[in-house]
């Protein structure tokens, strides 16, 4: 049985559910691939780092932070004073990036990938920011190093985007994408349709843990504007900063013009568009008014992604019901490609 060592950056909602379910359902899919995982290291925003050789005790990780409580005093030896200090000491084969998103500029997690490849690890992420800011490079600079730089997660959670285009569609070309992207904009509007207040609506998706860290960045359009940057980067080969995007998001909409689509036949939606025009690719976001009937039309918390192609016509992917566990998903996906590909 193969010993893989991990790193994680980043341990919110998404990476206590990830720690979690490699003690369940994950250590038997890894089991099965013929390794076996242990976490060496843990960076937090604010509860503090640990570092340990033989592994940390998970559980106790996370009812620390779920405690409001620091790390220090949970690893062994030296421990790191930053998180640059962990990625460089930490004895690991895999960093796990996901860190909250700066949706204007991509950082700190761009500088974590890039540090973490440089000396030799391979990285997956769930943070769109590297994907939107920096793919070419960070691809490039895994290739030199022989190592994979992985993102499954960072659009539509676990449901397979890039590893679908990837892998089944490498004889077409993606002309274009729409889709709806932001489950927390789907849960929004899908109960401002039923009558509750955008405010609590709000809060149902923070309870969900589906929510940015900071929601504005959902209402106001920029989570989806990173997503639509990281497809036109992956599925497009295009260079698109999220700056650039023609973004509007839904802070504006009132509830009456949210029912009143409905009773007209459509339901308003946070949408989000790529299209190659003259050679270059345009993404943008804003607000539409969706036909009943059509695919990005969805329910709740539904993401959905059609992707146009020139020999396939246009694809759908569907995603039920967004939740954490979904996107944690993603990076065992992710794990499990590198641990079975040589």
């Amino acid at each position: 049985m193969k010993d893989i060592r991990l790193a994680l950056v980043g341990f919110g909602n998404v990476g206590r559910c990830f720690a979690q379910e490699l003690r369940g359902s994950y250590a038997r899919a890894l089991r099965a691939a013929g390794v076996k995982v242990r976490v060496t290291g843990i960076a937090t925003a604010r509860h503090g780092l640990a570092i340990d050789p033989n592994g940390l005790a998970l559980y106790r990780a996370r009812r620390l932070v779920e405690s409001g409580r620091s790390l220090e005093g949970l690893g062994r030896g030296r421990q790191p004073g930053s998180v640059r200090q962990l990625i460089a000491r930490v004895p690991a084969d895999v960093l796990v990036e996901i860190s909250t998103l700066d949706p204007r500029h991509g950082e700190p997690a761009i500088s974590h990938v890039r540090q973490a490849l440089n000396r030799g690890l391979h990285v997956v992420t769930a943070n769109k920011g590297p994907v939107a800011f920096a793919r070419g490079a960070l691809v490039a600079l895994a290739r030199r190093k022989g190592r994979f730089f992985l993102h499954e997660s960072a659009v539509m959670d676990g449901t397979p985007v890039f590893n679908l285009v990837e892998r089944c569609l490498a004889g077409c070309q993606v002309i274009g994408f729409r889709g709806t992207l932001n489950s927390t904009t789907n849960l929004i509007l899908s109960r401002m349709e039923e009558g509750l207040s955008a405010d609590a609506a709000l809060a149902e998706a923070q309870a969900l843990g589906i929510a940015e860290a900071d929601p504005r960045n959902d209402v106001d359009g920029w989570d989806a504007a990173v997503k639509g940057c990281a497809l036109a980067a992956a599925l497009m080969g295009a260079t698109v900063a999220p700056r650039a995007v023609s973004r509007r998001g839904m802070g504006r909409l009132t509830a009456g013009e949210v029912r009143r689509a409905l009773r007209e036949g459509a339901r308003v939606r946070l949408v989000v568009r790529g299209e190659r025009r003259g050679g270059m690719v345009r993404v943008r976001v804003r607000p539409e008014r969706v036909p009943l009937g059509d695919p990005l039309v969805g329910a709740g918390a539904d993401n959905v992604l059609m992707v146009e192609t020139d020999l396939m016509g246009e694809i759908g992917i569907v995603e039920r019901g967004s939740t954490v566990d979904q996107t944690a998903y993603g990076l065992l996906s992710d794990l499990l490609r590198i641990v079975r590909e040589p």
